[in-house]
């Protein structure tokens, strides 16, 4: 049987619960909200080019890409994680960055969807770099109101009832996760990766083609560019298209490459 919370690691353990629980779900409903699901398909297509941009740059990963687009059936939201929700609507939108940016706190007066999901984000990795169990109930009042509208806004009004009846009702102590803890801090590693993994599309600097199709291993695609005169001596983060090639183990593309030096 679990020993009684005090009120600083019921704070704790509220917090967490609206992170890790009710807060993925306004993004979602977000997120939804701008790729209606009868249309995700589709909109993923228009994108596709921008979407294999970004798996070129190790921003998505092959089991994301597998989800953006299937073997078999269609895309469906609902088996996004809140990390590959965020990337789309980062880049695929023209959502409105915060004044400071998306790494940190957004001032009171915003209360834009850039902003709230930057919100949200602050919290959930100050939340995973506690040192401790416990939050001072002034520091959680404050934490809980600015999280919370952030779930309204993005997420709709019934949300925040939900916000306020978790905030005072009693917690079940056999619905806590013993190590809630260690969950949200291996959660939140991935989102402490976001910012690094952030491409802005809207005027942002594109990758050469010619790079894509060797990572994606293309050959065809790699001869018609090379036809038309592509520059296989650029270079991307010190690499040259053969330097991809060689490293994707796309033999064909090597030797096609090789053949024009």
């Amino acid at each position: 049987m679990m020993a009684p919370l005090s009120e600083e690691e019921e704070n704790y353990v509220r917090l967490a619960l609206l992170l890790k629980g009710v807060a993925p779900r306004a993004i979602r409903t977000y997120f939804d909200r701008t790729f209606p699901p009868t249309y995700l398909p589709s909109t993923l297509n228009t994108h596709y080019d921008t979407l294999d941009n970004l798996k070129f740059r190790r921003v998505l990963n092959q089991t994301q890409w597998n989800l953006l687009f299937p073997t078999n059936g269609v895309p469906d939201s609902t088996t996004f994680d809140v990390t590959l929700m965020i990337c789309l609507i980062r880049n695929l939108t023209s959502i409105i960055q915060p004044i400071n940016g998306f790494d940190r706190l957004p001032l009171p007066v915003e209360t834009t969807p850039g902003a709230d999901l930057a919100r949200i984000k602050w919290y959930r990795n100050i939340l995973a770099h506690h040192d401790s169990n416990k939050i001072a109930t002034a520091d959680f009042n404050t934490a809980w109101s600015n999280i919370s509208d952030a779930v309204s806004r993005l997420g709709g009004q019934p949300m925040n009832q939900e916000c306020q009846e978790l905030k005072v009702n009693s917690l079940d102590h056999n619905q806590i996760p013993r190590n809630i803890r260690g969950q949200i801090k291996e959660e939140l590693e991935i989102w402490a990766e976001d910012d690094k993994m952030f491409i802005e599309t809207n005027g942002a600097k594109r990758v050469s083609p010619l790079f894509i199709a060797c990572f994606n291993g293309h050959t065809k695609t790699v001869e018609l560019l090379l036809k038309n005169d592509a520059d296989v001596n650029l270079k991307w983060e010190g690499l040259t298209p053969l330097d991809i090639a060689r490293r994707e183990n796309h033999c064909n593309i090597v030797h096609v490459l090789q053949k024009t030096k």
